[in-house]
């Protein structure tokens, strides 16, 4: 394992990363935190490990000093992500558990009962019941959380949100229950390229939420 000793000046390059960072996480988040407190966390973030960036940041051959960049550029936006929705969760008066509903696989089971709401009228309250009755099953249930009718809002909102091709194949396969078959005939293309289709329009909808979960 290799030591660093201790930095306290950062490389330029931070304070060139960071004010881009903050301020894509703050378009994504600018009801719950302020510009500044993110760019203020991303110069922490930095500063933990400073002596690590410098090195990365110094790299003398400019194609892998790019590719570096673009990592911690990347890491710094996940660590400022990670403040920006806990932030969130204080501010909305979610659990900090309640974010893992905002995964993919718990997004789709949430999804019937957020579309029957769109489409057929049911009242958010009773799915809320019928999840906590026991559907849907399985470890990756949505099982718990006091929020959940908070968190079934926020799905409705992000969805009706979505363009038009991605709320027609949530709905040919969350509500309609189509089959990956039924969904490529209608799209006309192959059955891979549906199930990679109805991927990407459930990643729009939880890029809509906030994103992959930075709790794993």
């Amino acid at each position: 394992m290799r030591y660093y000793q201790p930095v306290t000046e950062l490389h330029p390059s931070i304070y060139d990363i960071a004010p881009s960072v903050a301020q894509t996480i703050h378009n994504r988040y600018k009801a719950f935190v302020d510009l500044d407190d993110v760019k203020q966390e991303c110069i922490k973030w930095a500063l933990s490990r400073a002596a690590y960036l410098n090195e990365q940041l110094s790299e003398p051959e400019i194609k892998q000093r790019q590719h570096n960049e673009q990592r911690v550029g990347w890491q710094m936006f996940r660590a400022a992500e990670r403040y920006a929705r806990k932030e969130k969760s204080i501010r909305s008066g979610y659990h900090i558990s309640d974010e893992s509903y905002y995964e993919t696989a718990n997004l789709a089971q949430l999804l019937p009962y957020v579309i029957a709401s769109v489409i057929d009228g049911t009242v958010l309250e009773q799915a809320q019941e019928m999840i906590r009755d026991g559907r849907p099953k399985g470890s990756s249930s949505p099982a718990e959380g006091g929020n959940l009718l908070a968190i079934l809002i926020d799905i409705k909102k992000a969805y009706t949100a979505l363009d038009v091709e991605h709320q027609s194949i949530l709905v040919w396969r969350y509500h309609q229950s189509m089959t990956l078959a039924q969904v490529a005939q209608l799209l006309e293309c192959a059955v891979s390229t549906a199930d990679r289709r109805i991927t990407f329009a459930l990643r729009g909808l939880q890029d809509k939420l906030g994103g992959q979960s930075p709790w794993r």
